[in-house]
């Protein structure tokens, strides 16, 4: 499934990380479609935008989609809810733009990168993909507040880190002597996801816990095996999430609770506060709404208040029961994700087995083919073979009549001149005796033995000499001889 998912647009990958069931869910799906990638690639990079690859150009890196596919399902994201999500290594704005494209205009989004240029890069692509974006859906993007800070030096004492985060992912790989740092930022019900070590990890937050949180507080999955660059823990700068100061102009981004329990506030501020007793005299008691303060106090007064504040507390009873639901959906989806997968399994067989088929035939008639090919073969093989012989056994014969032409015309020959046999064999003999004993200026002949001239006559057997035929022949001694040859050249004319 991983590194398939490339597309030329982004929603051929939208469609390739559907179809690899990476993405399921259709809140993701639509906030990848609502988020172009190639608005937060490096420079030069954008004609493999949509790549189902990591993108990197010096400290600007950019995650496969199917990782962020995967991390996205795992955050449970809610549509258009007032979750808080916190992106730690925010690198190029990439995950928090589409968080903030499914969380809505309720929600709070922060990001904390380490590198100044990084962060320069992340609010560039940000603002180009909010002015290419509809004028609906940029009117629902939540303000993503990008901070220049080391992640590991958050300040845990002021700022949204003492609320503490529904969501939080974490780009980079986290050492596990660090996990808590980021653990302690989650509320209860908080779902964290991220790189530790070389597992992508999913803590969820089950314990409404006071103080410090434990490991018993946390329930963690592995998603799945991945490998990160680890989080850079110099410069060592401090990061402070700055919390968000209400004003009438905001007032459509804070949660539901907020701008009704503001509204009612507000109408209150203009009753009197005397009120004339109810019409009806069966309820034995009321309650007084008028408010004492002015207008203008209590807007002084919630501007210091969290955008939580007029949430009720929630009893662990309804936290456990949120839990139950949660468990529920997610066996819901393990099981359809089961079944998904048996029906691939036995669609994946059925394929073998027509292929397995499809094979055996073609085997069968490959070897039809071989062994009629192969008879045809052999025949044409004899035929040639017979071909040859008989080419053969015309030039050896052609070769043999040449030789016994030669031979019959030698022994005709020598049958005319038997009678001047004797004549030629004296004449050759001087010939030769007078080659040798000419100061041995052409050719010196040493036994190996005594450095003797040594040298046979052989008088069985006698040729012709002439200037077409080889002189005499002479037999040498059985010694090994040395012929040396001489600087001098002799010619010797010989007569027949």
């Amino acid at each position: 499934m991983a590194w398939r998912s490339s597309g030329s647009t982004n929603d051929e990958l939208v469609d390739n990380l559907k179809r690899f069931s990476i993405v399921s869910s259709p809140a993701v799906e639509r906030g990848f479609r609502n988020v172009d990638r190639k608005y937060f690639v490096p420079k030069d990079q954008e004609p493999i935008a949509h790549a189902d690859q990591p993108l990197k150009d010096g400290n600007v890196h950019l995650s496969a989609p199917h990782i962020y596919g995967s991390a996205l399902e795992a955050l449970e994201l809610q549509e258009n809810s007032a979750l808080s999500f916190l992106n730690i290594g925010s690198g190029t704005g990439y995950m928090s733009c589409i968080v903030a494209s499914i969380l809505g205009q309720q929600s709070t989004n922060y990001g904390v990168e380490i590198h100044k240029d990084v962060v320069q890069h992340s609010l560039n692509a940000i603002s180009e993909w909010k002015a290419d974006a509809d004028a609906d859906a940029d009117a629902e993007i939540p303000c993503i507040d990008m901070i220049h800070g080391n992640a590991l030096n958050i300040s845990m004492q002021e700022g949204e880190a003492l609320i503490g985060f529904d969501r939080i992912y974490v780009g980079a790989a986290v050492d596990p002597s660090d996990l808590t740092k980021f653990t302690s930022l989650l509320k209860p019900g908080g779902v964290l996801v991220g790189p530790v070590g070389d597992e992508l990890q999913k803590i969820v937050r089950i314990r409404n816990s006071v103080g410090e949180i434990s490991s018993d507080d946390l329930s963690i999955q592995v998603i799945s095996g991945v490998r990160f660059a680890s989080l850079v823990s110099t410069p060592i700068l401090k990061a402070v999430l700055p919390s968000r100061v209400w004003s009438p102009s905001v007032h459509q981004s804070y949660p539901s609770s907020f701008r009704r329990s503001s509204k009612e506030l507000m109408l209150c501020s203009h009753s009197a506060y005397n009120q004339p007793l109810p019409k009806e005299s069966k309820p034995k008691s009321y309650v007084n709404l008028a408010a004492t303060l002015p207008r203008f106090v209590w807007m002084e007064i919630l501007s210091y208040t969290h955008r939580n504040w007029f949430e009720p507390p929630q009893s662990n009873e309804d936290f456990l029961r949120h839990r139950l639901k949660e468990e529920e959906e997610n066996c819901r989806k393990a099981h359809d994700a089961r079944m998904e997968a048996e029906a691939r399994c036995h669609m994946a067989e059925r394929e073998r087995d027509v292929y397995r088929l499809l094979a055996r035939r073609l085997q069968a008639r490959m070897q039809l083919l071989i062994q009629q090919n192969g008879e045809s073969a052999i025949e044409n093989a004899n035929a040639a073979v017979d071909f040859d012989d008989d080419l053969m056994n015309v030039n050896v014969t052609g070769n043999l009549g040449v030789m016994l032409r030669g031979f019959e015309s030698d022994s005709d020959d020598d049958s005319d001149s038997s009678d001047e046999e004797a004549m030629e064999t004296e004449d050759t003999n001087q010939i030769q005796n007078q080659a040798i004993d000419e100061d041995d200026d052409n050719y010196a002949f040493f036994s190996d033995e005594d450095d003797v001239p040594a040298m046979e006559e052989s008088g069985s057997s006698s040729s012709e000499s002439g200037p077409n035929k080889p002189s005499s022949q002479i037999s040498l001694s059985p010694k090994a001889l040395v012929v040396r040859p001489q600087p001098r050249t002799v010619s010797i004319s010989e007569e027949t």
